[in-house]
């Protein structure tokens, strides 16, 4: 007749390899998307400071008519 402690033990065993395959789950994932492709796009911080300060621009003179005006001198 198996003890208490025995069915514990064989409980925390099957816990614990479950929990430890989300981790290597994880692990691959974290390799999967750490390779680079020499092809791919580079985007640097200045690029993405700049592109949201350009935007950020062109929305405020829009909202004040800057643009409207701009254009209707041509």
């Amino acid at each position: 007749m198996p003890c208490l402690s025995e069915g514990l033990v064989l409980m925390a065993v099957k816990k614990s390899k479950k929990d430890g395959s989300g981790i290597q789950q994880a692990a691959g994932l974290i390799r999967y998307f750490d390779e680079e492709s020499e092809d791919a796009w580079h985007i640097t911080k200045s690029q993405v400071y700049a592109a949201c300060i350009i935007l950020s621009a062109v929305v405020y003179f829009a909202n004040y008519g800057v643009i409207d005006w701009f254009t209707g001198l041509f």
